[in-house]
């Protein structure tokens, strides 16, 4: 826990090789204040997190106070111990995993970890090509350590596993929102439906003379089936050319947005990356189609059933 001027803010604390975090995070990239090589062994500067700095409303420069709790001996009893680190800089990495977040020096977590040697407890991270391959990279980089450095069982995670919340929830929102789009075109489709019984309503009479030439039910039935799959598949079209166009210029909409409608200190729009998916186009598109075809039979059907006879008793 982090602690200035009566404020006090819960984090995650991280030991870091300035040098090697570089090559493997983009956090140097990230800083808005000062840089990862101002942190020294045994000089206990620490790097915060811009939402974690502005939370205690730190400085670089200022003193904070880290609160780290530790079991006494071989007791259950909890043991604050403070330590007084220096604000050395201040990163911002535009996403709310890591915006909490504070570094030190690896030599000075030795210290709040009470061990000799911080070799007791180190955590090795990889910066890999593929993120989708990750589980199977920490899978063989186990067996290579095991192999090359004899010793303690050896665990690792891949970000699937560490961030599997936060994944799990987007995934759900995603289901989510693609049964909301199914339910918003099937809403549309009841506009299908009152057009074309409208349309049935009023060219009954033309019906009736087109059923007294010869046509019979089926074609009756055709002619409504195409007219209305012709309104889903031009609005299909249509859709999906306007939902491409969005999302290819979606950054530069995002930016837009925000600077009119998004509070300052909230990251939404501009800094998400767009991956259209191909499947999911079609497959939406697909479905869209399907409902604006069901939307069809029922006008169709009513329109298949009108007796020429009764129509045109009163013409």
């Amino acid at each position: 826990m982090l602690s200035k001027n009566g404020i006090h803010q819960v984090t995650e604390v991280k030991g870091i090789i300035p040098e090697a975090e570089a090559q493997t995070s983009d956090i140097e990239n990230s800083m808005l204040q000062g840089s990862l090589s101002a942190l020294r062994s045994g000089e206990r500067g620490i790097i915060l997190g811009r939402r974690l700095a502005n939370s205690l409303r730190l400085l670089p420069g200022d003193a904070v106070n880290l609160i780290v709790p530790e079991l006494t001996g071989n007791s259950s009893r909890l043991q604050l111990n403070m330590h007084t680190f220096r604000v050395v800089g201040i990163f911002d990495v535009q996403f709310s995993i890591g915006s909490e977040l504070a570094l030190i020096h690896l030599d000075d977590s030795a210290e709040l970890l009470n061990v000799d040697s911080i070799a007791e407890a180190v955590h090795l991270r990889l910066r890999v090509g593929d993120i989708f391959n990750a589980a199977n990279i920490v899978d063989t980089s186990l067996d290579v350590l095991a192999s090359e450095l004899p010793g303690p069982d050896y665990r690792g995670e891949d970000w699937s596993v560490s961030e599997a919340s936060l994944f799990n929830a987007l995934k759900m929102e995603k289901i989510m929102t693609w049964f909301m789009l199914m339910m918003i075109v099937a809403i549309g489709a009841f506009n299908i439906i009152s057009t074309l019984v409208m349309v049935v309503s009023e060219k009954k009479a033309d019906i009736a003379i087109l059923r007294t030439m010869g046509a019979g039910e089926r074609t009756i039935m055709a002619i409504f089936m195409v007219q209305g799959l012709f309104v889903g598949i031009s609005g299909t079209i249509l859709g999906a050319a306007l939902g491409l166009l969005i999302a290819v210029n979606f950054e530069s909409i995002g930016q837009m947005l925000e600077l009119l409608f998004i509070p300052d200190g909230m990251y939404m729009l501009s800094i998400i990356n767009t991956d259209i998916q191909g499947s999911d186009v079609v497959i939406t598109c697909l479905f869209a189609l399907l409902i604006s075809f069901l939307a069809t039979l029922y006008p169709a059907w009513k329109a298949s059933r009108i007796q020429p006879a009764e129509v045109l008793r009163y013409e």
